[in-house]
């Protein structure tokens, strides 16, 4: 196979989850950005334990890390167990909420943890029962800023993460042969995991890629691992249209 000329290539490769890239993919089909899509992980429901239930029932607050975290709660939970107010770390998973509990949820316009935790409902919150649902892995700063504060904070894992079985040497090639110039990339985790399952001789390749990224600390991770700052674009935030603008920009770029 030869190399891709500069119109045929494909210069985006896309490695949100499966199941969490279906309208992103959709509004780079509406605007005719070429790309790739490789999920790197997926999420698999986990059971609830009978006092995962009594901490739902009982919180004084409930927030939602994720999508998953409202969908894998969502098919072994009865909503009306869910009566505490409702917070969402981002517009995505906010709207999911809403969807199946039909209520106000708070979200903050900073749509990270830093965010959450800047919210006025969220700052005299000693002696409160707080619930964060999540998978089975995720950064601590909800909880340890919550807890600075005086409240109790308890998890509710509802899903967990699952690394998907995939060949690097053959994904490799197959994204250079594309022409793959930008990827894609809204959690550490898949960062972390694109770096494992490509082998450690194809790593340059990786570095001298372009990425989009969805946060400081994922830029912090990124460094670490030998991209250069001019290769990465910091997007808004993780949601759809965050995304969208920023690969639009690098697309004018590569024109």
């Amino acid at each position: 196979m030869t190399e891709r000329t500069a119109a045929e290539a494909i210069p985006f490769l896309i490695t949100r989850p499966a199941g969490k890239a279906d309208n992103l993919l959709a509004s780079l089909d509406e605007s005719g950005i070429a790309y790739l899509y490789q999920p790197l992980i997926t999420t698999a429901q986990m059971a609830l334990k009978p006092q995962d239930q009594q901490f739902l029932q009982h919180a004084d607050m409930l927030i939602f890390v994720s999508v998953s975290a409202v969908s894998c709660l969502q098919n072994q939970t009865d909503a009306a167990l869910l009566k505490a107010p409702l917070f969402a770390v981002g517009h995505t998973t906010a709207s999911a909420l809403q969807r199946w509990l039909a209520r106000e949820v708070t979200v903050p316009e900073d749509q990270r943890s830093e965010g959450l935790l800047q919210l006025p409902q969220l700052q005299q919150v000693a002696g409160k029962q707080i619930v964060v649902v999540r998978g089975n892995a995720g950064r601590e700063l909800i909880k340890q800023g919550l807890v600075a504060r005086g409240a109790t904070v308890r998890y509710v894992q509802s899903y967990k993460r699952v690394p998907l079985p995939l060949d690097g040497a053959s994904l490799c090639q197959q994204w250079q042969l594309a022409g793959i110039r930008c990827i894609v990339a809204t959690s550490n985790e898949i960062l972390q995991q694109l770096f494992s399952v490509i082998s450690a001789g194809h790593h340059h390749w990786l570095q001298q890629c372009d990425w989009v990224l969805v946060s400081p600390r994922m830029q912090d991770s990124a460094l670490a691992l030998g991209i250069a700052a001019e290769r990465i674009t910091l997007a808004d935030n993780a949601n759809d249209s965050a995304l969208l603008a920023a690969i639009s920009q690098l697309k004018r770029e590569y024109q």
